[in-house]
């Protein structure tokens, strides 16, 4: 590629003045206020960004400071000011930034420079992204928009979070970040306020914003599948001090919600980003990202100011918000594993670099230097590049001491981050607050003056957060009290207590719960008890459970719960009550077949190592047969009758339900290798892992023990894992093999059940179920095995069509299996939209039995049926 070599003669302003920091305005020469300007003291790693109206402020120690001001689309100006004890006002103008619109060249390939430019920006995109061993520094981040609009039905709730439409919302929070490669993060807030209700944003969303990787699922044009999304296009080239900087257009192939679209900026030579515009549009949201990287020291630029304008359009919901990161204090420690030298300056202009590179050894190194410096670069050598950079820094990267696995993220918020005063922020705060803003945090900063200086006021305020409100009586309420108590009533009407099935009628209950946690030992405690009247089995009902957890960090707990229950034969997968409840009032189908328990159980739980956890838990139950008692259906569309309260199955007999005792032993261990975790308020709570999650299940129905009648031995063994596949989408597969090694005296509610789904209905989360069998048809007491695997991609097949291809919903793929002693194999395949209107699914299924043919379904997911728990996820 021709290099485009012009001179802009800049005249920086030298301007001395005497303050202990600096205020004003930004703007252009003709005098219009430029928002998000980056005003940067690079000698001491202190900066700051105009807000939206232009204005900034900047504190700097006594002594004389050397600035630059920079914005996209124009000139870098450098400043000089020479500080004292006064703060001075100091109003800067811009002027615009004068492009050189390159000369076309077009290559034998029939691609544009920019391609070229781009593929060394890829390759050395991995070197960037190791250059800095670790790093410390101070982020100020302000959020600020408002509500356009707000459906009626949610105004009232969300007014009591301080959200009303065309109201202001702010949030501020000052964090100090140290980072240290490969993955180390520790962020300390010192400081936050919001006039929302809750003040715990974080700035490392925003911060870490890395345009060198793909992020959540969009993919970078620094990606290495970059060109394969992506056209490019070079607009124009332009000089920032000593640097040539080519201003590259971003134009994704495709439409789709995975892809960027707008302008980077890349520094000829070092082919590492200068700034960035770019837009990506969400389901639910639009983004605009600007990024602003500044030299912090000789060799690393970082970016010192990002800002982000969303906007929120969906089910009646218009929202406006802007994010505004300022970075500064940087103190950066290069990585010493590198050997920089060849990175340092590709262009070689000066005799030293030349002497440095002509010094390297090794001929992988003089590759790279080769094909860097080449100035048409094609795909072939492009991808050589790549590969040399990575296995070039991969020699360096820093390996995990042996299983390190706490999850190197430590989150820690100061005592006092959310005490600090007006006047705290008001001397801190480095971009100034708008008027908007200003008015915003009015009401709020006069409540919050009157609580500190009024104590009558506050009194009154603890008196009304503390009074009874006698709405809480019929829907429910919580209450928080000192020292990690809480309470939690379901009221007197509880969507979640209110059921109808043929056996019970009309079921009603309610709940009550109560928690205890200690923050820093890890101990809790939780009590928790429900209540329920069946009215056409006129019988009360009731569960009861108490856990406490002993030791956090091994996740140590001990459960006793008992009661009387009517308890589904297949607890496990069966048919959720919601769902039951829709076809037995709407289409006089009652899938559930219930019997009633009265039970005691006591369980222990704990990791014997992180990732090795064993479960052990004993059941004394006396099970006793139901019928039906209740006919009532709202609807019979396929003129039928409601069946008994008995299974339905090929090797059913009636003695599998009768009255019965049963003492039962479950062993269970589960291993995940390499399992991390994060540790918080002294709890380890394990995070994910690349390996499958292993189960071993043991359960021996023991014969005589408190009258037992049940005399059976089932192992089960199980393996299942979440892993997101490049370009393929996310993989998800569960395992299951067991057998019952005696079964002397089984009842069918100690069968081996297997997740089905008969009605046409079925819930928007639900992982490992068959669509296509009946309920309890498979239901073994000898061998089994089953298999289910599902592919999730945001676009394999009809999302790729024009008219869908921006809409929200996702495609998935499934595969089931199934083979139990005594029955053919079943097997079923499947293909689905998920995500229809955000909320419903729609899947078409065709089974086998052996090499026939035996069904087609279609199943339609909604909200609120599905059984919580059985998606498949990493490590568990």
């Amino acid at each position: 590629m021709r290099k485009i070599i012009f001179t802009l003669f800049i005249t920086a302003s030298s301007l001395y003045t005497y303050s202990q920091g600096i205020e004003g305005k930004v703007s252009d020469q003709a005098g219009n206020p430029i928002a998000y300007a980056t005003i940067y003291a690079s000698e001491i790693s202190t900066g700051t960004t105009s807000n939206i109206e232009g204005n900034y402020t900047l504190d700097l120690p006594p002594g004389d400071h050397k600035l630059k001001v920079r914005y996209l689309g124009y000139i870098t100006k450098d400043l000089e000011v020479s500080c004292s004890e006064n703060t001075q006002a100091l109003n800067i103008i811009l002027e615009e930034q004068l492009y050189k619109i390159p000369e076309v060249k077009i290559l034998a390939n029939g691609e544009d420079p920019a391609f070229s430019i781009m593929r060394k920006a890829v390759a050395m995109s991995y070197y960037y992204l190791n250059q800095v061993e670790e790093y410390d520094c101070r982020i100020y981040i302000k959020g600020s928009g408002k509500f356009g609009n707000i459906p009626r039905l949610m105004k009232k709730t969300l007014k009591k979070e301080g959200i009303e439409e065309g109201k202001v919302m702010i949030m501020e929070n000052i964090t100090d970040l140290h980072f240290e490669l490969p993955d180390i993060v520790e962020q300390n807030t010192i400081s936050m306020r919001s006039t929302m209700e809750g003040n715990d944003e974080s700035p490392m969303g925003y911060l870490t914003l890395s345009l060198y990787n793909d992020i959540d699922g969009v993919i970078s044009p620094l990606s290495r599948n970059a060109f394969a999304h992506y056209n490019f296009q070079l607009e124009s080239s332009f000089y920032d001090q000593d640097y040539l900087v080519h201003k590259i257009k971003v134009i994704p192939r495709r439409e789709g919600y995975d892809l960027y679209s707008g302008h980077i900026y890349i520094v000829e030579g070092f082919w590492h980003l200068h700034s960035a515009e770019l837009m990506v549009e969400q389901k639910l949201f639009k983004i605009k990202i600007n990024q602003v990287y500044s030299p912090v020291n000789d060799e690393v630029w970082m970016p010192i100011s990002q800002n982000f304008d969303i906007e929120v359009g969906t089910m009646g919901f218009e929202l406006k918000f802007k994010y505004i990161a300022s970075v500064s204090g940087y103190k950066v420690k290069i990585n010493s594993k590198i050997d920089h030298s060849l990175y340092r300056n590709m262009l070689v202009e000066t005799q030293e670099n030349i002497d440095e590179l002509n010094q390297l050894a090794g001929g992988q190194q003089n590759e790279i230097k080769e094909l860097v410096q080449k100035q048409d670069l094609t795909k072939k050598e492009s991808r050589k590049l790549k590969k040399l950079v990575k296995e070039d820094i991969d020699k360096t990267e820093p390996k995990k001491k042996n299983l390190e696995l706490q999850d190197n993220e430590i989150n820690n918020v100061e005592d006092s981050a959310l005490l600090r005063t007006v006047t705290y922020w008001d001397s801190i705060r480095p971009i100034p607050l708008t008027f908007d803003e200003f008015d915003g945090y009015k009401i709020k900063d006069s409540i919050q003056y009157r609580m500190e200086t009024d104590t009558t006021f506050r009194d009154s305020v603890e008196r009304d957060d503390k009074k009874f409100e006698w709405g809480g009586l019929f829907t429910g309420s919580s209450h928080n009290f000192e020292g990690g108590h809480r309470f939690s009533y379901g009221g007197l009407i509880d969507l979640e207590y209110i059921n109808y099935n043929t056996v019970d009628g009309l079921k009603y209950g309610m709940d009550f719960n109560y928690t205890y946690g200690s923050d820093s030992t890890g101990k809790g405690l939780n009590i928790w008890n429900n209540v329920n009247y069946a009215f056409a089995r006129e019988q009360i009902t009731g569960n009861m459970s108490v856990y406490y957890r002993y030791n956090g960090l091994k996740r140590a707990s001990l459960r006793l719960k008992g009661g009387r229950t009517t308890s589904d034969f297949d607890s496990q997968t069966g048919i959720t009550e919601n769902l039951n409840l829709i076809t037995t009032l709407f289409l006089k189908e009652n899938y559930l077949k219930l019997y009633q328990k009265d039970y005691v159980n006591v369980e222990h739980t704990t990791d014997i190592i992180n990732g090795l956890r064993l479960f052990t838990g004993f059941e004394y139950a006396q099970r006793q047969e139901l019928i039906n008692h209740s006919d009532y259906n709202i609807w019979n569309p396929y003129d039928t009758d409601f069946t008994s309260n008995i299974p339905s199955n090929n090797n059913f007999i009636a003695d599998l339900v009768k009255n019965h005792n049963a003492s039962i032993l479950s062993i269970n261990v589960s291993y995940t290798p390499e399992y991390y975790y994060r540790i918080s308020d002294g709890v380890k709570r394990n995070t994910q892992s690349r390996f499958p999650t292993f189960r071993l299940n043991y359960t021996k129905g023991i014969k005589g023990l408190f009258d037992s009648d049940v005399n059976f031995d089932q192992l089960e063994f199980a393996v299942n894992q979440g892993i997101n596949i490049r370009r393929v989408g996310g993989l998800r597969y569960k395992l299951t093999a067991g057998s019952f090694l005696n079964s002397n005296d089984l009842y069918f509610a100690d069968y081996k059940h297997f997740g089905t789904n008969t009605p046409i209905l079925i819930g928007t989360s639900e992982g490992s179920t068959f669509r296509l069998i009946d309920f309890y048809d498979y239901s073994s007491s000898q061998n089994y095995f089953e298999g289910h695997a599902r592919i999730e991609n945001d676009r394999m097949i009809l999302k790729r069509l024009p008219v869908l291809n921006k809409t929200l919903m996702r495609e998935v793929v499934y595969v089931n299996y199934l083979v139990s002693t005594g029955n053919y194999p079943y097997y079923e395949f499947g293909y689905g939209l998920n995500q229809i209107l955000l909320m419903f699914n729609v899947e078409v299924f065709v089974g086998f039995k052996g090499a026939s043919h035996e069904y087609t379904g279609i199943k339609i997911g909604i909200p609120f049926v599905g059984r919580n728990g059985t998606q498949l996820s990493v490590g568990g």
